[in-house]
């Protein structure tokens, strides 16, 4: 089944520009963050694969010493693993954000309803969309009573990343 809805592109409205700008402003330093556990831990690792048993004579007689031919192979190994996934990450999300920002354009998206949910456990109400970009939007109550499925909506996401801003 082949999904044809009808879209547009127009200009980012400043809310939206900032919203993203605070969001890969956040992701920059999550990814910081991580890479410096990473790093941490590929440290550690190496510390503990670095010790080395030597057998002097006899089968009994081992002597453990510390490799740091071993500790730095294993290091610079675990930090280049690291660092293109990181690289990875930033690339199939940073990027997309900082090149919805530069373009400063959003996609808007007419959808049909095609279920309407209501979640009692934590008071919600969603609708269930025909779009490929977004299968499902939380909306307000009123709204939830005053469109019924098979109506028309549309929602706004990102050009790139697809970053959802909301509907109308």
């Amino acid at each position: 089944m082949q999904i044809r809805n009808e879209f547009y592109i127009e200009a980012m409205q400043k809310p939206e520009l900032d919203f993203l700008k605070q969001k890969a402003k956040k992701d920059a330093r999550l990814h910081f963050r991580i890479l410096k556990f990473m790093l941490i831990g590929a440290m550690l690792v190496s510390f503990g694969g670095a010790w080395k048993n030597i057998t002097q004579g006899y089968m009994f007689n081992v002597v453990t010493i510390f490799s740091w031919e071993n500790y730095f192979i294993t290091l610079l190994s675990l930090t280049i693993i690291f660092l293109i996934a990181i690289r990875i990450l930033q690339s199939s999300e940073l990027t997309q954000i900082k090149k919805d920002i530069r373009q400063k354009t959003k996609i808007i998206e007419k959808v049909l309803i095609e279920r309407k949910i209501y979640l009692p456990h934590n008071n919600t109400f969603h609708f269930y969309l025909n779009s490929l970009q977004k299968l499902s939007i939380e909306v307000r109550k009123q709204d939830f009573n005053h469109w019924k499925e098979g109506d028309e909506i549309s929602i706004e996401y990102s050009k790139n990343a697809g970053i959802y801003f909301g509907y109308f």
